[in-house]
């Protein structure tokens, strides 16, 4: 037993066991206490000194934490530390002490997703039976390179897999700027990821206004937001409620935001009469294009006249919606001119080889496929990437309304990765809707049915766009006039 630090009433020293495990101890007089006070402890029994107790708990690997009272000789084994619990003084137990387990990333540097002879006997991790190999015990997620234990109901929280599943709660967005272990929101039940639950404005870190396109990058799970009203590019990373700004100097009306696996950032500006794209590549300065700068050309395949909708593939090909010049563009890189992909520059129309004020956009890259939110037409097109520009009606078409064959200016798409469904902005009618391929109707999904606007966590105000995660787990919304972004699950 070595001794070698003191900080305040802890004491704390090395006990080597099996494979090495450090106990830090606390001073006499305390004892441990769970945040969930109704929670009992995972084993108990008597013991007749410390080290014996320590020893107990030494050969569970669930145990991290472990009281002993020298008078009564109660021992007691705690399957939780000190994020969810914690040592409290006890008076009436002057000789009570409490010791914790000592975890750190190098604990786990020979066994951690290693073949399960890599953990035979070990105090730290257990052979997963499914991938056979070494992974956190029970009630334990892995986090900066070591196994923590999981978190309690109202806990702060910044994991997928940092809450007690087993008590069926999970990592949630809350009013309050963090995330929290919660129990899972039913369907239809929004959750604000970006803004304010209840619709108020702010400039700073904490808000969104005018929220607009956005996009959640299917590689990290960061959500990209544009800001329209008070203009900038922001980005949240998962599991916080804090943005980051990205571009705000010299915008003008920021509308789409694409990132492709390279993690470039492309960013639509709209202006009337004019627009612009700027890019922002990893450790770069920020570009912009077309070559000519902010375009000011009436529907010349020079310029980006009013561009709205961006999605690049994967050969770093731009498209681009021009809706005053009902057109989707293509730009090759380096090229000084863009390609008519759909539409006719400058006539808008409602047949097959028309758009009618295009905004946001779906590349479905693995089937060549372009899907645009053909907004005037009340349509969702579909076009053949390298086919003629004759596009193919997927959803809608019916003229504006409200019923679930129909849109009312729908203004975002999203595809799933299996190319089956869409989820769609449907702005005017207030809801988010669902469409299967072949289907003549669609369902709602987050909103209201009959197109009334309002700010609870039911409803939506203008939905300007849409995005799922990329476990297509939750869809996203943005939640235009209500000043933030909301996220549904999805059934």
């Amino acid at each position: 037993m070595q001794l070698f630090l003191i900080f305040g009433f802890l004491l704390s020293f090395h006990l080597t066991l099996q494979d090495q495990s450090k106990i830090k101890i606390s001073a006499l007089g305390y004892q441990f206490i769970p945040i969930d006070t109704s929670r009992p402890p995972l084993f108990t029994c008597t013991t007749k000194k410390f080290i014996y107790c320590s020893a107990e708990c030494n050969k569970r690997i669930t145990c991290r934490t472990f009281d002993f009272d020298a008078d009564s000789l109660q021992c007691r084994l705690w399957d939780l530390d000190t994020t969810t619990g914690s040592l409290v003084a006890s008076p009436s137990k002057p000789r009570s002490s409490v010791g914790s387990i000592q975890f750190s990333p190098n604990n786990y540097v020979n066994s951690h997703n290693q073949s399960c002879n890599h953990c035979d006997q070990s105090r730290y991790e257990i052979c997963n039976v499914n991938s056979s190999t070494c992974q956190c015990p029970p009630f334990t997620y892995w986090n900066n390179g070591m196994c923590m234990t999981q978190l309690f109901q109202g806990q702060v929280c910044s994991n997928a897999f940092a809450c007690r599943t087993d008590l069926n709660v999970s990592c949630q967005p809350s009013c309050d700027f963090t995330y929290r272990c919660s129990a899972s929101p039913t369907a239809g039940i929004g959750q604000t990821v970006a803004g304010f639950c209840n619709g108020s404005t702010d400039a700073g870190t904490l808000g969104v206004m005018g929220p607009w396109g956005i996009y959640v990058s299917p590689f990290d799970g960061i959500l990209y937001v544009s800001n329209y009203d008070v203009p900038r590019f922001q980005s949240f990373l998962p599991f916080s409620r804090i943005g980051s700004t990205i571009l705000s100097n010299g915008l003008s009306a920021p509308e789409d935001i694409f990132v492709d696996s390279s993690h470039n950032i492309y960013m639509s500006d709209y202006t009337i009469n004019q627009g612009i794209m700027y890019i922002q590549r990893p450790g770069m300065n920020l570009t912009s294009f077309p070559p000519i700068g902010r375009s000011n050309i009436n529907c010349s395949l020079i310029g980006l006249y009013e561009v709205i909708g961006v999605v690049v593939d994967q050969s770093g090909n731009i498209y681009a919606s021009l809706p005053t010049c009902y057109a989707i563009v293509k730009w090759v890189p380096n090229s000084t001119t863009g390609i008519l992909v759909a539409g006719n520059l400058g006539h808008s129309g409602t047949n097959s080889n028309s758009l009618d004020w295009p905004r946001f956009m779906h590349l479905d890259e693995v089937r060549g496929a372009l899907y645009v939110a053909d907004s005037d037409n009340n349509r969702i097109q579909k076009f053949i990437i390298g086919g003629n520009g004759t596009g193919i009606t997927v959803a809608g078409g019916n003229g504006a309304g409200s019923h679930l064959n129909q849109f009312s200016i729908p203004t975002g798409v999203w595809v799933t990765r299996n190319g089956q469904t869409l989820y769609i902005a449907d702005s005017n009618n207030n809801r988010v809707m669902r469409w299967n391929i072949g289907d003549t109707q669609g369902s709602v999904v987050a909103g209201s049915a009959s197109g009334v606007a309002g700010s609870t966590n039911k409803l939506l105000s203008y939905p300007g766009d849409v995005a799922l995660d990329p476990t297509e787990t939750y869809l996203y919304v943005s939640d235009y006039y209500n000043n933030r972004v909301q996220r549904f699950l999805l059934q």
